[in-house]
C-alpha cells in the first residue's frame, strides 16, 4: 500500500507473500474481487488460510495489495520512459508513449500474469468499492498530476481544463483498447474484417499514440 516500501510491495519471487499474491491477481480478475473467496486464492497458491491471515490480515488488506503489485510496474515504466528524456527536448508524442505504452506492453505484449493487468483495472473501474477507489486513487492520482503538467509543457495553448479532459479520454482510449485482446471479443477486429489486429502490441501503440496526440493538438475549446 502507499507508503511501504518496494520490499514489502515486491517480495521475493518464490515467496510465500508473492504465491499469494500472484495467485490473487489471477482469482480475482477472474472472479472478481467480491465473488473471489479465500478458499479459492489459498488453492491457486497452495497456501492455507492462516497464511493470507499472517501476510495480510483479511481479504481486504489482500485486495489492496494486489492492486498495489499492479499499479506499481505500470507507473515506474511510465515515469521512467518519460524522464528518459530531459523536460527540455520532451516532445508531446514522447509523453504520450511513456503514459500508454508500457499499459500496453505490459497487458499485450506478455504472457501469463502480465496480462491480467488491465482486466484487473477494468474490474475495479466497472464495479467501484470503496476500497478498490480509495486504493486505486491513492496509486494512480499522482502520476495522473505528473503527465497533466509535463503534457502541458509540451503543449502550447493548452488550458489545464483541456489538459484534464483530454487525459482522461486518453486513458479511456487506452483501456478500451487494450480490453479487446480479451478472449472471445476483439469486436474491433471483427468489424474491421481483421484490418485491425487487436492482439498486435506494435499496432495499437502506432494507432493509439497518433490518435491521442492528435487529441491534444486539437484547437482548446471554448468555456
Amino acid at each position: 500500500m502507499a507508503g511501504q516500501s518496494d520490499d514489502v510491495l515486491t517480495p521475493p519471487e518464490g515467496s510465500t507473500r508473492a504465491k499469494i499474491i500472484a495467485a490473487a491477481l489471477r482469482v480475482f480478475a477472474t472472479r472478481g474481487f467480491e465473488a473471489a473467496t479465500l478458499k479459492e486464492i489459498t488453492s491457486a497458491s497452495q497456501t492455507n488460510v492462516a497464511a493470507i491471515h499472517y501476510h495480510f490480515g483479511s481479504k481486504e488488506v489482500l485486495i489492496q495489495e494486489v492492486l498495489v503489485s499492479v499499479a506499481n510496474p505500470i507507473n515506474r515504466l511510465r515515469l521512467e520512459l518519460l524522464e528518459s528524456v530531459p523536460e527540455a527536448a520532451r516532445t508531446l508524442e514522447h509523453v504520450v508513449r511513456a503514459l500508454v505504452i508500457p499499459p500496453i506492453r505490459l497487458s499485450l505484449d506478455a504472457t501469463g500474469d502480465a496480462r491480467l493487468l488491465t482486466r484487473l483495472l477494468l474490474q475495479a473501474r466497472a464495479l467501484p468499492s470503496e476500497l478498490t477507489s480509495t486504493t486505486i486513487f491513492a496509486q494512480y492520482d499522482a502520476t495522473a498530476q505528473h503527465f497533466i503538467r509535463a503534457l502541458m509543457d509540451v503543449t502550447p495553448g493548452l488550458s489545464r481544463q483541456d489538459a484534464y479532459w483530454r487525459y482522461a479520454f486518453a486513458i479511456g482510449a487506452m483501456h478500451y483498447i487494450v480490453s479487446e485482446s480479451e478472449a472471445g471479443h476483439h469486436r474491433l477486429q471483427r468489424i474491421s474484417g481483421g484490418l485491425c489486429d487487436t492482439d498486435d502490441p506494435d499496432a495499437i501503440a502506432r494507432q493509439l499514440v497518433a490518435f491521442v496526440v492528435a487529441g491534444f493538438q486539437a484547437a482548446t475549446t471554448a468555456p
